[in-house]
């Protein structure tokens, strides 16, 4: 399924070009599929056209095409919600963690795609010489410089100065793997380490396949790609990954020449390439089966709120600021005049969020309104949340749950 953009707002669009498999180097690849996405950004669209890629010799999958690194900067600073707010994130103490074990007291972090900057604060106030970047706008961290690697054009920090490189969900929305790592270990001292932790297409294809990811990493493909720049794992399971669809690793610098110029992938990791594509290809008709089903049960969720208020006049809450309320939110504008995302994190409440101008805010605003529907957008919490409606005494048109697209609460 496709969604469109019906939007009058500037089309932001790029020149995707082919791209050979990023861990064996292979220009051969079988198609597995195209998804065509329209971003509703916070000032214009932008059009995300993905062809789908299984690599025929090693069964990495990836984009076949990809955009230009100007594209995705500016797409970037609109589109992409970010960790913002300044807080810890939830899952910080176990980074914090297995960062620390890693790293020499007193040491020189650099994270690449820092978001806000909290995690570097927090390391600064562990005792590091913690520094970051990214590609977002993040003016309300100081810590956090502005900045893109793998394209060779971004002189982010002084060469070899780093004890610890760290990247977060960085790796999979990258145009060049390769020319990533390139970069980024050009930072690292000899025998320093880098941490990564990506979403795992093994056992979750439907989150790594979203609208911003190019490479798809399995936990062997990961694993090559990291051992032919040069760089030496830890035992498999040493670093737990901190949230349930990811993976994480920790690797070693060994071999500076290699990092450089990276070996060719080893014979035993090619002769399980035909093993590997035929379950990529499995991996991916569930993933498409299951983002289709989500597709469907966001415009099922639009067409409650619209008919629990055909004249659009209603104040509608969606609650959670997630992918659930991006694929939401976008139909609800289109009949409401009223659209607000609510959250109860403090990390996102106040930040932006794309295509509306009021920013996310507590679901306490609310209260202040007399004709309410609320949709939720939170796998977990959902039935929890439809209870703390209830609990609220609050007037409510429908509660409609995003996630499967039905009416779970109703009329009060």
């Amino acid at each position: 399924m496709t969604e469109k953009n019906t939007s009058t707002r500037p089309l932001e669009t790029a020149d995707w070009t082919p791209a050979p498999c990023d861990v064996c180097g292979s220009q051969t690849s079988l198609r597995l599929g195209e998804r065509e996405f329209v971003v509703r950004g916070r000032t214009r669209d932008f059009a995300m056209t993905f062809e789908d890629a299984v690599c025929a010799v090693c069964g990495f999958v990836h984009a076949g095409r990809r955009p230009d690194s100007q594209f995705l900067m500016a797409y970037y600073r609109d589109a992409h919600i970010g960790h913002r707010g300044g807080e810890l994130h939830f899952d910080g103490d176990a980074r914090l963690e297995a960062v620390a074990a890693r790293t020499p007291k007193g040491g020189r972090i650099i994270e690449i795609g820092a978001n806000d900057g909290a995690f570097c604060k927090a390391l600064s106030e562990k005792g590091f010489d913690a520094f970051g970047f990214d590609p977002v706008e993040a003016d309300e961290a100081a810590t956090v410089d502005k900045g893109f690697i793998g394209d060779g054009t971004s002189q982010i920090a002084e060469p070899q100065s780093a004890d610890a490189v760290i990247a977060y969900y960085v790796l999979e929305h990258v145009i060049d793997a390769s020319a990533w790592l390139r970069e980024a270990l050009a930072l690292l001292k000899d025998n320093g380490v880098l941490i990564i932790e990506v979403p795992n297409y093994a056992t979750h294809p439907g989150d790594a396949l979203n609208p911003e990811h190019l490479l798809h990493f399995t936990p062997r493909t990961l694993r090559e790609l990291l051992i032919r720049h040069g760089l030496e794992p830890e035992e498999t399971g040493a670093i737990a990954p901190t949230v349930p669809y990811g993976q994480a690793i920790a690797v070693r610098l060994v071999n500076r020449k290699q990092a450089e110029r990276p070996h060719r992938p080893s014979a035993a990791y090619l002769d399980e390439g035909e093993a590997a594509l035929v379950e990529a290809q499995a991996a991916y008709r569930l993933a498409k089966a299951e983002r289709t089903g989500r597709i469907i049960a966001a415009h099922s969720a639009a067409t409650l709120a619209q008919e629990a208020e055909p004249s659009g006049k209603a104040s509608v809450f969606v609650w959670g600021a997630n992918e659930y309320a991006e694929r939401v939110t976008p139909l609800l504008v289109e009949h409401f005049d009223d659209v607000r995302i609510v959250d109860k994190s403090d990390s996102k409440i106040g930040t932006p969020f794309p295509g509306l101008d009021a920013p996310i805010a507590h679901p306490d605003c609310a209260k202040d309104t007399k004709s309410r529907i609320f949709l939720l957008c939170s796998p977990n919490w959902n039935a929890q949340i439809a209870k703390e409606i209830s609990a609220s005494g609050w007037d409510t048109l429908a509660v409609i749950d995003a996630v499967t697209g039905e009416d779970i609460g109703g009329k009060r």
